[in-house]
């Protein structure tokens, strides 16, 4: 397989608490997904995955990434980026006056 266009309205949705979610590929290698929240929404806690770091990239708005286990939240507005190692439970809300957009790129699970 060479090449393959990802169009917007072609992945696949998920919806966790109130974050709506796009899935654009999860070819087992990688895991590439859009996620919008409006203002005062949160995400349901993702787990973390267990032998994969994730990146979220927030393409638009402000939001906290909170981090319950270890009672910590990080602030990030567009144009900023959190790694989150292995195992890390972790979850979103939109702070802002704007829809956020953040990007995710992960390894999915082995």
């Amino acid at each position: 397989m060479g090449i393959e266009i990802l169009r917007k309205g072609s992945g696949k949705l998920l919806v966790e608490g109130e974050e709506v979610t796009e899935v654009y590929c999860n070819t087992g290698k990688i895991c590439f997904a859009v996620s919008m929240l409006l203002p005062g929404q949160k995400a349901s806690v993702d787990a973390g995955h267990s032998k994969a770091d994730e990146v979220c990239y927030v393409a638009q708005g402000q939001i906290i990434m909170r981090i319950p286990d270890q009672e910590e939240s990080y602030m990030l507005s567009t144009g900023d980026a959190i790694l989150i190692h292995p195992g890390i439970p972790h979850y979103t809300m939109n702070v802002g006056n704007e829809r956020s957009v953040t990007i995710w790129a992960c390894a999915p699970e082995p």
